[in-house]
């Protein structure tokens, strides 16, 4: 809840641009989930790193910490030629995607900004 805390204070605690943010990164998750599957699939390690880092920026942005950490190490195994793991990292993060994607659409992000008084 932090990271959305953090981001409801970056947007002027505007929740309908926060809802905004977080409808972006739904439906641009998955498809980046897509994208590092099929690139380990064909051992393409530019295609893996740029979506591995992309989805990795925005996981953390919303608070997808164990996301963000299987997006940085397949980062970093693409860096040291790890081929070998691609596949496994790839499918761990398709897994962690999806998770973290149902658990954010499931948040009601209007209760970030806690009781009102006076209504």
């Amino acid at each position: 809840m932090a990271a959305l805390k953090r981001l409801l204070d970056i947007v002027g605690g505007d929740i309908d641009e926060l809802e905004e943010l977080r409808d972006d990164y739904l439906e641009d998750a998955p498809d980046l989930a897509q994208r590092i599957l099929d690139a380990a699939g064909k051992g393409d390690q530019t295609a893996l790193k740029i979506a591995a880092h992309t989805l990795k920026s925005n996981a953390r942005d919303f608070g997808a910490v164990r996301l963000a950490d299987l997006c940085a190490k397949l980062e970093k195994t693409c860096r040291e030629g790890g081929s070998e793991e691609f596949v496994g990292l790839a499918q761990r993060i398709s897994d962690e995607e999806d998770a973290a994607r149902r658990a954010l659409s499931g948040l009601n992000l209007g209760d970030l900004q806690g009781p009102r008084i006076g209504t």
